[in-house]
């Protein structure tokens, strides 16, 4: 997973046009993109957001690397997390605000709790916030970063109740039935939105 020469310098040098300042990504930074799938033009739609699919950061002695929940949950590098994102588009950077007052998290400690009750469990398709199969927990995205992130932060990122409201037709075939409304959980968007995190900026 170790980057190039040429991305791990653009990504240290990389500035921030509408702050004028540079930044390089650490260890439990959220990266928030667009992918170009149906559901998730129904996820940005439902929550007013450009933004369908996160993963959480590592900075590592091999490189950068992203956690994620896309079709199971896995360390993958940086470049195949971006790689994709909706063609054109830009991937936010999201930092909690705790990590800028008190000490960021190691890279090792993220991937040490990520191994243990993390590593390899299955994609939740249905979106809810307790759900299981034989690997144990399913997470999907956002509800895995939350889980992960909570083992690092002082209070834990709230969930809301869940809605599927825009484009119902299409929410009630891809459920198969009704849509899990009014159950807790936690969308890209919430993140996007949320006072726990710093818009640190875009790559």
């Amino acid at each position: 997973m170790r980057l190039n020469a040429l991305t791990a310098l653009f990504i240290m040098l990389l500035g921030v046009p509408q702050a004028g300042f540079a930044f390089s990504l650490k260890s439990g930074d959220i990266l928030l993109q667009s992918t170009p799938c149906y559901l998730c033009s129904l996820i940005e739609a439902e929550e007013h957001s450009p933004y369908s699919h996160l993963g959480v950061v590592v900075v590592g002695p091999s490189g950068v690397s992203v956690l994620e929940a896309w079709q199971n949950v896995e360390q993958v590098s940086l470049g195949d997390f971006l790689k994709t994102r909706k063609s054109g588009s830009r991937t936010l950077v999201l930092r909690p605000f705790a990590f800028e007052s008190s000490p960021l998290p190691e890279a090792r400690d993220l991937l040490a709790v990520f191994e243990q009750d993390f590593a390899g469990k299955h994609y939740d398709e249905d979106f809810l916030w307790n759900n299981s199969d034989e690997l144990g927990e399913k997470y999907y995205c956002s509800e895995f970063a939350a889980k992960l992130l909570d083992r690092f932060l002082p209070s834990s990122i709230p969930t809301k109740p869940m809605h599927f409201q825009i484009h119902r037709n299409e929410w009630i075939q891809y459920f198969r039935g009704n849509p899990p409304d009014g159950l807790p959980g936690v969308s890209p968007g919430d993140f996007e939105r949320s006072p726990l995190f710093d818009h640190v900026g875009w790559i």
